[in-house]
């Protein structure tokens, strides 16, 4: 049985460039705003950036979004990453009004439905940690605690007296991103490692590996780019995370996707 009467006017299918400026109104309403600047989505060109992901999500992309509208307005998104096992619920949201109506079990009920590749039989996501409400939703979905992730910003500093070599992988490609859309992606390689680096509007990087804070090559590496930008690592908790400041923490969780699907076709709406 039907809750809200307005479920019977919402519908499903996958995003198109034209949701782009909506998903984005969505996720910033719905997102904690001391954290924002840390995400794409506080960034100037993610509107335009969203349209580019959507026209080619049907090719085979890692990210594919789905979104429910309520007579023609787009109401709540759901963007999931696509792996060979596992589909990763990246973001749900649901825009203020409509909270609380089941719009997102539909729409998530839906989406899995739809995107689900054959070899996928997991399902994953994320909540902040102190977030207990979507935990507990997870939870009803038959989805359990998996790793635990730390937020912690530090400072690059060049190092002293010790030898450093380091490269750029895609700094070009880059930095025409970082003017067009406000953040870019490139690979940061190190006598050490390799890391993923993001560039985040004019404040910060943002890699996921705690190992980057003892490598001083990738820590001059990075100063040397840009001395006023700090560096924020979202990786699984560490001891080493402690020794940071953390601002914030998030509980991914893990479960099969037929018992996810099971509750979501059973429970009302």
């Amino acid at each position: 049985m039907i809750r809200d009467e307005r479920l019977y006017e919402v519908e499903t299918r996958l995003a198109m460039p034209q949701d782009a400026e909506h998903i984005v109104y969505i996720f910033r309403a719905g997102f904690p705003h001391h954290l924002l600047p840390y995400t794409i989505y506080n960034q100037p060109g993610i509107v335009d950036y969203l349209r580019g992901m959507i026209a080619v999500q049907r090719l085979g992309t890692t990210s594919i979004t789905a979104v429910a509208t309520y007579r023609g307005q787009v109401i709540a998104w759901a963007q999931f990453h696509r792996h060979p096992t596992l589909l990763f619920l990246n973001h749900i949201y649901v825009t203020p009004e409509f909270q609380g109506a089941g719009v997102g079990r539909l729409l998530l009920r839906d989406a899995i439905s739809t995107v689900k590749d054959p070899g996928q039989i997991y399902l994953g996501s994320e909540a902040f940690a102190n977030n207990h409400k979507a935990l507990r939703w997870y939870a009803s979905l038959g989805l359990t605690p998996s790793d635990r992730l730390d937020w912690a910003e530090i400072k690059p500093e060049p190092a002293q007296d010790v030898p450093t070599w380091w490269s750029f992988d895609g700094l070009i490609t880059g930095l025409a991103a970082q003017k067009r859309f406000g953040f870019s992606r490139m690979l940061l390689r190190t006598d050490r490692a390799e890391y993923v680096i993001r560039a985040l509007g004019q404040r910060f990087y943002r890699g996921n590996s705690f190992d980057i804070i003892e490598d001083p090559s990738a820590l001059t590496a990075l100063h040397t780019l840009d001395p006023e930008r700090s560096l924020m690592i979202i990786a699984r908790t560490q001891n080493q995370g402690s020794r940071y400041p953390t601002v914030a923490q998030g509980q991914q969780v893990r479960g099969r996707i037929d018992v996810a699907l099971a509750v979501l076709n059973t429970l009302p709406l």
